[in-house]
């Protein structure tokens, strides 16, 4: 039967027809002759003649129910069950299944289309996981990274607020206020635009632009000093004092930079150090607590996004701040180092940059 199995619907029908014509000619002019031979007498002279028909109608009404039968089973039951299979596993979502073709006609054809149907079924719904991931990171990144210039904003509201009530306030103070608020509300619009025309973190464009390096120290010093009052804890701040342009994306060296601190000031038992260096090439972030240091997990793993850190007492997650740094450092073809010290913890960032000249 393997053979008809390979026929096109219309051909195996035909051929299965014929056969069970040709099988039901026989037996009827074998009944015919049986029949005659019991019974020579005519159907119309005999009582009972008419038994004589019995055997030939029988014969003509079975070989088309045969014929019908035999073509289901061999050529329509497999893959219409395979089908059916397929279409009701589909509609449970359900899609870790095969559909075999079991033979070349249309509905083999038409089993391989369904097969292939399932296939791009799997890589939409993996393409759209990801995308759904991909957001996920990106939602959880916009929240996250929101949070440090926020606090900077309403330190520097409450700055002016205190100086305002005691009467301490003057023209240089209240400058410098408004200064970090219109730079933070200026940096807060660009990264509401930049996160919400991407769709991942990798995405995010890299904007260098000269700035000298006192002015990029003095602006992240302002802003750390303000995270560090408000998590009521000290912040001691170290730079060279060279004065030199450097072509960096600023936002972005602030933001890994903020992204330390916080963590450090999150995890910190005591005071938190910042070590800002340069060189011909590049620059160096240096954030330094005296906490519990980085878990084995952290440390093994390194900045991964929803990463738990096992020595947060609270289980908070650790991974987003660390992942958005890793990130940020390499769009400027850096790296961020993590590793325990004797006191506590140590994230180290670098970026690199192309020019670099005194004034």
């Amino acid at each position: 039967m393997e053979w008809i199995k390979q026929m096109s619907l219309k051909k195996s029908l035909s051929v299965i027809i014929i056969a069970f014509a040709a099988v039901g000619l026989v037996l009827y002019f074998v009944a015919m002759l049986i029949t005659s031979n019991i019974a020579p007498t005519p159907i119309w002279v005999e009582p009972f003649g008419f038994l004589k028909l019995i055997p030939p109608f029988v014969i003509a009404i079975s070989m088309p129910f045969f014929a019908g039968a035999i073509f289901y089973k061999i050529k329509l039951k497999a893959p219409i069950s395979q089908l059916s299979m397929g279409a009701k596993r589909i509609m449970e979502n359900d899609l870790n299944f095969s559909v075999e073709a079991c033979s070349k006609d249309e509905l083999g054809q038409l089993c391989k289309s369904f097969e292939s149907m399932r296939i791009e079924l799997i890589k939409s719904n993996r393409e759209l996981w990801k995308q759904m991931e991909e957001r996920k990171r990106l939602n959880a990144a916009f929240a996250h990274d929101l949070r440090n210039p926020v606090t900077v904003l309403k330190g520097s509201a409450a700055m002016l607020q205190k100086g305002f009530d005691s009467g301490s306030l003057t023209v240089e103070t209240a400058g410098e206020s408004i200064a970090l608020i219109t730079q933070y509300s200026s940096r807060i619009e660009s990264y509401i635009q930049a996160m919400t025309s991407v769709q991942k973190l990798e995405e995010l464009a890299f904007a260098p632009k000269e700035i000298g390096w006192h002015a990029l120290t003095t602006e992240l010093k302002n802003s750390l000093i303000i995270l560090g009052t408000d998590a009521k804890k000290e912040i001691e701040f170290l730079c060279s004092n060279k004065d030199s342009k450097i072509y960096v994306d600023r936002y972005m060296v602030n933001n890994v930079a903020e992204n330390l601190v916080s963590n450090a000031l999150q995890y910190s038992k005591g005071s938190i150090t910042v070590e800002m260096s340069c060189d011909d090439e590049r620059i160096i972030v240096c954030v330094s607590d005296c906490g519990d240091g980085f878990s084995p997990a952290v440390l093994k793993k390194g900045a991964m996004p929803f990463l738990r850190d096992d020595n947060a007492g609270q289980g908070q997650n650790f991974g987003m701040g660390l992942y958005i740094c890793r990130l940020l450092c390499e769009k400027h073809s850096g790296t961020l180092t993590l590793e325990n010290t004797p006191i506590g913890a140590k994230a180290t960032a670098t970026f690199y940059f192309d020019e670099l000249r005194d004034f």
